[in-house]
């Protein structure tokens, strides 16, 4: 396919046509014309067809292949029933970071992986307890086994699986199940966020009042009282101070040492209920980049769930957020 035509069949607004042309490519070709289009499509500069027909065609091009969102709600809903009925017989152990991990963690990742792999072979994983080396694949997997292991091991019933789904290193799907709580939410590019199937949306507040829940990390609470007027929780799983912010329940979140699959499944949840999050990281997190080892990858995390309200929570929050 010469170069114009090419160009033509991905500008088209026609999927067929896009996904014919996209399928011709090599991977890093892909890269290439998927940065293209992220690009051309945020491009205020340019005319308003252009940035339309971009941005269709990366919905296009970053859908998730066809079963994977029903595999990855389905494969945690069953590690979540699983891991209630292990209740007690695990082991734990320290890891070098100070952090808990238990024997549950490990084997349910292994299961996690190969149910994923027997299905997609041709996409990457990553995982907290083992792969931490993003390899720049097309698709790729990134899975918390346990997210809130500290809760998990002590009985308390706030701990949830989390898999997310990567387009070159991009959120481009996410799925978050809470067993105890009988929640699972997931969300594909475009298409929305859920809780149980049923749509969820972040609040539309623009400032922090004394009714508002705002939620914290246990390391954040130690810096000291935050100077805001809002109910201050701190839930003990980066995911579901996320998902929190994506369905209403609080107005924003800061967390501490967090890492790319504590985050991965949560952040297009988050998008799509209208919330937003920034990270300490000065180059950002996505897209993820090839032969990084994100094991040694930690940030500090804040959602909020307006621009305006992630505006005063930078404002007021800045010595927390970098300290």
């Amino acid at each position: 396919m010469d170069l114009e035509h090419f160009w033509e069949r991905i500008l088209s607004e026609q999927a067929e046509l896009v996904r014919e042309a996209w399928q011709g490519l090599d991977r890093e070709e892909r890269r290439a014309v998927r940065d293209f289009l992220v690009e051309a499509s945020g491009d205020e500069g340019r005319l308003d067809a252009q940035r339309r027909a971009a941005g269709f065609a990366l919905d296009v091009v970053e859908t998730p292949p066809e079963g994977a969102l029903e595999l990855a709600r389905s494969l945690a809903s069953r590690a979540g029933k699983h891991l209630m009925a292990c209740s007690g017989r695990f082991s734990v152990s320290t890891k070098t970071d100070g952090t808990l991990v238990t024997t549950l963690d490990v084997e349910t990742s292994l299961e996690l992986c190969k149910s994923l792999l027997g299905q997609f072979p041709d996409h990457g994983v990553l995982s907290e307890e083992h792969n931490t080396v993003y390899r720049g694949d097309e698709w790729c997997w990134v899975i918390d086994p346990i997210d809130g292991t500290t809760n998990f091991a002590a009985g308390f019933p706030i701990w949830g699986i989390l898999i997310g789904l990567l387009h070159f290193g991009r959120p481009a799907m996410g799925v978050a199940e809470f067993p105890h709580l009988g929640y699972q939410f997931h969300a594909v590019r475009g298409r929305g966020a859920y809780l149980n199937g049923v749509g969820i949306h972040a609040a539309h507040a623009v400032d922090f009042t004394s009714t508002d829940l705002f939620a914290i990390c246990s390391r954040t609470a130690k810096q000291g009282v935050l100077p805001i007027p809002c109910k201050i929780r701190a839930p003990g799983s980066m995911g579901f101070e996320m998902v929190s912010v994506a369905c209403g329940y609080c107005v924003g979140n800061l967390g501490k040492a967090v890492h790319v699959w504590d985050v991965a499944a949560i952040w297009p949840i988050l998008d799509e209920a209208g919330g937003m999050a920034i990270i300490s990281l000065a180059d950002g997190l996505f897209p993820l980049k090839a032969g990084v080892d994100y094991g040694n990858v930690e940030f500090a995390l804040m959602s909020a769930c307006t621009p305006e309200l992630m505006r005063q929570a930078q404002s007021r929050l800045r010595d927390f957020f970098g300290g």
